[in-house]
């Protein structure tokens, strides 16, 4: 089968498979320099959408190249904003959304929620020592639309001031690229990744 790739990686047949390779190539041999030129460790790897299940599948596939010497610690994005509607109650959020109070911004409050709850998780997981090279990978972002994206998840964790992001943060996009370092979260919203790597 032939796949036409475009200068950004974008096509309804594409070859994804490279950009996991090259993510775990980068993590391998260049983990200290990962978005170190941009003042932040993110690695972004955008894939499209409809291939959500199979990139995961892959990835997890691929991750025993990454040897002894890598702690990989995943982040399901889903599980932690299920956990924060569960613990609010679905109807009432339903009903807020539908119905603010005269001045409050109900989806801005959910995605803040959302994006507390993600970095107290990832803050609770960080090792005691630092025996291996740590690696944090957070799947399932689709979960943060449509209240917020992987812009400002990403400026929630360099904003933590008691979050001292010292090791790489890979972190799955469905969406395509659309510019060099701008992409189209699930076909919905363009945002800008000014900080980090992405493939």
């Amino acid at each position: 089968m032939v796949i036409k790739i475009d200068a950004y990686g974008s096509s309804s047949s594409v070859d994804w498979s490279w950009k996991l390779r090259e993510a775990i190539d980068r993590i391998k041999n260049s983990y200290e320099h990962i978005g170190r030129s941009t003042g932040a460790p993110f690695l972004a790897i955008v894939y499209p959408p409809e291939y959500d299940t199979a990139v995961i599948k892959e990835w997890q596939a691929l991750t025993g190249m990454f040897g002894t010497e890598f702690n990989l610690i995943q982040i399901n994005i889903l599980d932690i904003t299920m956990k924060v509607l569960q613990e609010i109650g679905a109807e009432i959020i339903v009903e807020t959304l539908r119905n603010p109070m005269p001045g409050s911004n109900p989806e801005t409050e959910l995605a803040t929620m959302w994006l507390s709850a993600i970095v107290d998780e990832i803050k609770g997981k960080l090792p005691a020592q630092h025996s291996k090279k740590t690696v944090f990978v957070l799947e399932q972002l689709a979960a943060l639309y449509p209240a917020t994206g992987p812009r400002s998840l990403m400026q929630a964790l360099w904003d933590t001031k008691d979050l001292a992001l010292d090791s790489p943060v890979v972190i799955f996009i469905p969406g395509r690229l659309v510019e060099p370092r701008v992409f189209e979260f699930l076909g919905k919203t363009r945002e800008l990744m000014y900080r980090g790597d992405i493939v």
